[in-house]
């Protein structure tokens, strides 16, 4: 049987986005027979557990205690690139791996040489942001941007093979299956609220009022990992708001938004959920990595763009929910935009491409 390797992490300052993305990838690399096993460091905020409980094997290579908040993702590792490849390769240990895939913006060549100075395996990068350089073999970039054709170059090797823009976004099989069922319209139109599986207090502290005020909409909110007590404080403001469903966490995510009719959001990968199924968004970013992204998408029409987390009041939320008409034209042309920009099928397109490299480079 064939091995992948999956080197990538999720915290609470690092997300949940990019193993998401991976276990995707992993899901289908499991049905076509291959062996997926994950490399993580443990951050010591619980959120690590997430991958015991997919079912895949999970590896610890190190241990790392860092700010929470830390926004420079240079620094995401906790330690040194190159301690983390030593730590890494002491992990895989004596197995044979074929394929390494890489999802970690604070890795780049130096560690990935390291690597491959000690294991002979393909290494294949999932990036986003072209801000480094990379030594792989294969570079996924699932992004939509105006100059995706470029982006990578001088980053890459120059035989580095690209798969580049939304043909290539890797989403659950759930997404695509529900993507073909029609919804019945309700009464009354629900609008779907969250922005990651990693819970921002600064996030509810100005949208939960604005949302409570706003009685033209049921919402329904996930809020993301946090505190029992942030979470309590957050249920008791909204426990007899009727317009108003809270919960923390849920696996339901895309049933979710194949029964909602707007949502609120994020710049992260969920973006690419919401093309898929149709469903049109306002999104904001939390993070200095997602501006570029949401302010393109906005400036195709495919998002409707709030701001930056730090420029949002409680007003300007409830002024624009206000003033929202979801049955317009407008959103009915951009659901049909956004949904033959996602197909649903990428992650299937990638690991074709993979296994076809890995192939021919064993001829």
């Amino acid at each position: 049987m064939k091995v992948i390797g999956f080197r990538v992490d999720a915290a609470t300052h690092i997300g949940t986005g990019h193993l998401q993305r991976c276990f995707t990838l992993a899901r289908k690399f499991d049905e076509l027979g291959w062996r997926c096993i994950f490399f993580s460091r443990d951050y010591g905020d619980g959120i690590l557990s997430i991958i015991n409980e997919s079912g895949f094997e999970c590896h610890v290579i190190g241990r790392s205690a860092i700010d929470m908040n830390e926004s420079n993702h240079f620094q995401w590792l906790g330690v040194s690139q190159e301690q983390d490849a030593i730590d890494t390769i002491k992990a895989i240990n004596y197995q044979q791996l074929d394929i390494i895939i890489i999802d970690h913006y604070s890795i780049d060549y130096r560690w990935q040489q390291k690597v491959k100075e000690k294991c002979d395996v393909l290494l294949m990068v999932v990036d986003d942001l072209a801000n480094r350089t990379h030594s792989c073999t294969l570079l996924v970039d699932q992004n939509f941007w105006p100059n995706s054709s470029i982006r990578y170059d001088g980053l890459v090797p120059n035989d580095c093979k690209r798969l580049l823009g939304p043909n290539f976004t890797m989403l659950r099989q759930e997404f695509l299956s529900l993507r073909a069922v029609t919804r019945q319209s309700s009464q009354t139109q629900t609008i779907l609220v969250n922005f990651g599986g990693i819970g921002n207090v600064k996030v509810w502290d100005v949208f939960l009022p604005a949302l409570i005020k706003c009685e033209k909409y049921n919402f329904h909110i996930v809020t993301g990992k946090l505190s029992s007590e942030d979470f309590e404080y957050y249920r008791k403001m909204t426990v007899n708001i009727p317009h108003i469903f809270l919960e923390l966490e849920t696996n339901q995510m895309s049933y979710l938004m194949k029964n909602s009719d707007f949502a609120l959001g994020a710049c992260g990968s969920t973006v690419w959920e919401r093309f898929c199924l149709g469903l049109n968004a306002a999104l904001i970013d939390v993070a200095d990595n997602q501006k570029d992204l949401v302010a393109y998408l906005h400036t195709q029409d495919l998002v409707d763009y709030l701001g930056s987390l730090n420029s949002l009041t409680v007003d300007s939320i409830f002024d624009y929910l206000s003033n929202l008409s979801i049955d317009s034209l407008k959103y009915q042309d951009r659901r049909k935009n956004i949904m033959q920009l996602v197909d649903g099928i990428g992650a299937d397109r990638v690991a074709h491409e993979v296994i076809s490299i890995y192939k021919k480079r064993c001829e």
